[in-house]
């Protein structure tokens, strides 16, 4: 990947104690939440989420990392405004990421 041309990673949750130098080579790393404490105050960490990932573009990355709901809530707001999500998931077989994408304008195949 050329330097110029480096997308975005966007990562769920921070966290210092984790190795994300293979991400890195996805594009710059940018994080959703920052040590978000508990209990949650949802209704603005669903306003964070939206605010943050607006600068989400066609070929960015979202890596989940952290709470579950967390990641939950990172998809769902971009489900609302992408049709498609990269997704980075690690391949523990060869120790690197692999993208994953998720496409939400897919029309239904399957037959009740």
């Amino acid at each position: 990947m050329e330097t110029g041309n480096m997308r975005n990673v966007f990562v769920v949750s921070s966290d210092n104690t984790k190795d994300m130098s293979e991400a890195r080579k996805f594009g710059k790393l940018r994080a959703v939440f920052e040590n978000p404490k508990k209990p949650y105050d949802t209704a603005r960490l669903i306003s964070q989420a939206r605010f943050v990932l607006q600068n989400f573009e066609e070929g960015d990355y979202l890596l989940m990392v952290g709470d579950p709901s967390l990641c939950a809530v990172c998809m769902a707001v971009l489900s609302e405004t992408c049709g498609k999500i990269n997704v980075l998931s690690w391949d523990r077989r060869y120790f690197t990421y692999i993208n994953q994408e998720w496409d939400f304008y897919i029309e239904d195949d399957i037959e009740s």
